[in-house]
């Protein structure tokens, strides 16, 4: 572990404002600049992947990857993530494949919803023929507080590609709103310019996405680790990407946006744990896509640590 030598001026102005520039600086010294070699084994056996990436507009994009057990592959010295393409089942229309060929900016999420585990790498992304070689900048494994757990299954499948259909729109349709309004997870992804892509789970209870007249988005923030990586990105540079997998209907849906954090807002039936802190997401592009037709989930169990404002 090293105590992560530097927060940049979002950051840090997120923590202050906040409150909570103690708790980052204790936290920070969880980060790694590699993978830690207990999560090692983890990595390994992992076959979803979220992942944030830049577009040539300098749009961000959250994005879901599936692949055979194995695609993960860390290196000796565990300083270097290799993604094996021809393990990944594409999604052919997800920005992340052209993203990457020309902003080596990527965050990675690892997330096992049936046990709540998750591992959050940063890095520097590069193509090597059918690998996608990460430089690892920045590892940590974080909390699993407002994480719903879910089995899912995914039989091994020769086929490697998902499903093609595709549909995309500059404003959300109302089809969107049943699954926004209905969902209890997603993933939100914002990047900085020298400090690198990051993504991060967001959850809370069914309903926790509100939509507003106007259509942008409104969503609870709750208490976390105090680093305020995503808020203190946003506040340097306001472009997001949301990506919310419907586990049931196999489908996803990506929007690249404007997203902000309002402050010290009125919350009077409690629905942001006590932060008076909410998100707001203005969507200008989305996509929306399928997700493979062999995959299978069953919801468990809430997370324990939701507001109960809702």
């Amino acid at each position: 572990m090293y105590n992560k030598p530097n927060f940049h001026e979002g950051e840090l102005q997120a923590q202050a404002m906040a409150h909570e520039s103690d708790i980052a600086a204790r936290n920070a010294s969880n980060v790694a600049d590699h993978i830690i070699r207990p999560a090692l084994p983890f990595v390994r056996q992992q076959r979803m992947v979220y992942a944030a990436s830049v577009d040539a507009v300098g749009r961000v994009w959250a994005s879901v990857l599936i692949g055979e057990r194995g695609f993960l592959e860390p290196s000796d010295d565990a300083s270097t993530l290799t993604i094996h393409l021809d393990n990944v089942i594409r999604q052919a229309h997800d920005p992340l494949w052209s993203n990457i060929e020309q902003d080596g900016r990527i965050g990675l999420l690892l997330l096992e919803l049936q046990t709540r585990k998750r591992l959050k790498i940063n890095g520097q992304a590069h193509l090597e023929s059918d690998r996608l070689v990460v430089e690892v900048t920045e590892s940590v494994p974080i909390c699993p507080r407002y994480i719903q757990r879910r089995t899912i299954e995914l039989p091994s499948t020769s086929d490697k590609l998902m499903p093609t259909s595709i549909k995309h729109g500059l404003t959300l349709e109302p089809g969107h709103l049943n699954l926004l309004q209905s969902t209890d997870t997603f993933f939100l992804a914002t990047a900085h310019k020298t400090h690198g892509a990051d993504i991060t789970h967001r959850g809370g209870p069914s309903g926790f996405v509100e939509v507003l007249a106007d259509g942008k988005l409104r969503i609870p923030d709750y208490n976390g680790n105090g680093m305020f990586n995503s808020a203190g990105n946003v506040l340097i540079d306001p472009r997001a990407g949301l990506v919310f997998p419907d586990y049931v209907q196999r489908r996803m849906l990506q929007l690249t946006g404007r997203a902000e954090m309002l402050w010290d807002q009125p919350d009077p039936k409690g629905v942001t744990g006590g932060t008076g802190r909410f998100w707001q997401f203005q969507t200008s592009a989305w996509i929306e896509t399928q997700l493979p037709e062999q995959l299978s989930t069953a919801f468990v169990d809430a997370s324990p640590f939701l507001p109960q404002g809702i």
